[in-house]
């Protein structure tokens, strides 16, 4: 019986060693982990960061040219001047002015106009995107 009890008490250091070193090695691996989830978020912040800037550049490169400005000029201050006067003069009635059912043609052309320049805003932000991204690859 004595034999077996030191046979039993031989077995113990390699099954402490055994468990301890899967410990470490459970550890390490939540390092490893940890480590590799910080240079994930790390590089995700620097993408955003850098998309913000280059969304910021396309924004003024667009703003800057004279096409968009027309476009505007043509499209969405008319439709824009014309809604704030009904807005402007239903706000004050008691100036005198009467406010008459914007007409059914008008609302339509309006919605049009404002979301064709809206979208072609949105795809030349696109195609300056992908401009510049190949320009970059080049």
């Amino acid at each position: 019986m004595l034999a077996k009890l030191f046979g039993l008490a031989s077995f113990l250091p390699d099954l402490l060693n055994g468990l301890l070193s899967w410990l470490n090695k459970k550890e390490d691996t939540a390092v490893v982990e940890n480590n590799n989830a910080k240079d994930v978020s790390v590089a995700i912040v620097q993408s955003e960061t850098s998309h913000g800037a280059v969304v910021r550049d396309v924004t003024m490169a667009m703003m800057s040219h004279p096409v968009f400005w027309v476009a505007w000029g043509i499209g969405v201050f008319p439709v824009l001047l014309y809604h704030g006067a009904i807005y402007f003069v239903s706000t004050f009635p008691m100036i005198g002015w009467t406010v008459l059912k914007v007409p059914h043609d008008e609302l339509a052309f309006g919605q049009m106009v404002v979301g064709s320049v809206f979208t072609l805003t949105g795809a030349s932000t696109l195609v300056a995107g992908l401009a510049h991204a190949w320009t970059q690859r080049v």
